[in-house]
């Protein structure tokens, strides 16, 4: 008899836990009325445009701003077909998991300086993540967000641009929020979610609402020239500042120690013969070399 009652509460018990989890994939669905609701900023989120399916947010985006929208517009998807990151990389996100959205700007920069607006939108979400869930994540050069060493997120900053300066600025954010990493192949060796390491399923409204309170903060500083602030902020969260690494692209190799980075966001590398090389992103990628 007491076996039998077990069984049944155990059974209860599931079916209670199945339909909760149910309840809050239900209650996780992007929603822009809810991401306004606390959303205090002035610029960034006034204008919220959202689909279930796109191809990429950066696309859609780059539409908008081309028909005139207003600075601030961001662009959020349920899913990308083709999301893409930095050098042509594909994106994997499953539908309803991550936050993907896209950001335009139209800052009064010349092209020179448009890594400022990577680096601003980096400490922001690095700042957002922390907030909201209390991870101490990294940013690895020039343009990702790292935790145990494994890549949490991607940023891509794609730019409409003249000789008078920037016309508009297109920030696309990908971040791995409830996918389990594992179900996938291809990237669960190099790449985490907040869920995979936490163990906790978060609200992506919230989130991403923190993350758009974070980037005006930023995008203050930086239309007030406070770009050294910007940049120590930066610099106190990077993964590779100090660190051995490998720089590569098209026939080209190079080794040495990340000093540090400019304003423009060129890193600064101590060659492994003492000389210092300034190196722009770019067509780049950066491996930290291993130290076993």
């Amino acid at each position: 008899m007491i076996i039998s009652t077990l069984t049944i509460n155990i059974k209860r018990f599931i079916w209670f836990f199945r339909q909760l989890l149910v309840m809050l994939d239900e209650t996780d669905k992007l929603n822009t009325a809810e991401i306004k609701i606390g959303l205090k900023t002035r610029i960034i989120g006034n204008e919220i445009v959202y689909f279930d399916k796109t191809e990429s947010t950066n696309k859609t985006a780059k539409e908008l701003a081309k028909k005139g929208a207003e600075e601030g517009t961001i662009v959020i998807a349920a899913e990308q077909t083709k999301g893409r990151g930095r050098l042509d990389r594909k994106w994997v996100s499953a539908p309803d998991k991550n936050i993907l959205m896209s950001l335009l700007l139209r800052p009064e920069l010349p092209p020179s300086k448009a890594f400022q607006l990577t680096m601003m939108t980096s400490v922001a979400v690095v700042k957002a993540i922390k907030k909201e869930t209390g991870l101490n994540t990294l940013i690895k050069w020039p343009n990702d967000i790292y935790y145990n060493n494994k890549k949490l997120a991607g940023i891509l900053t794609e730019l409409n641009s003249d000789r008078k300066g920037i016309k508009y600025a297109i920030i696309g954010i990908g971040l791995n929020v409830n996918l389990d990493t594992d179900n996938y192949k291809d990237i669960k060796e190099i790449a985490t979610s907040l869920y995979k390491e936490t163990g906790k399923i978060f609200l992506r409204n919230n989130l991403l609402r923190r993350i758009l309170i974070e980037i005006e903060k930023e995008y203050n500083l930086l239309k007030r020239n406070k770009i050294d602030k910007i940049r120590r902020e930066w610099t106190k969260r990077s993964m590779v500042l100090g660190k051995s690494v490998t720089l590569s692209g098209d026939d080209y190799s190079e080794e040495g120690i990340a000093e540090s980075i400019n304003e423009d966001g060129s890193l600064i590398l101590i060659k492994n013969n003492g000389e210092r090389k300034i190196i722009v992103c770019g067509d780049i990628s950066l491996r930290l070399k291993s130290t076993s």
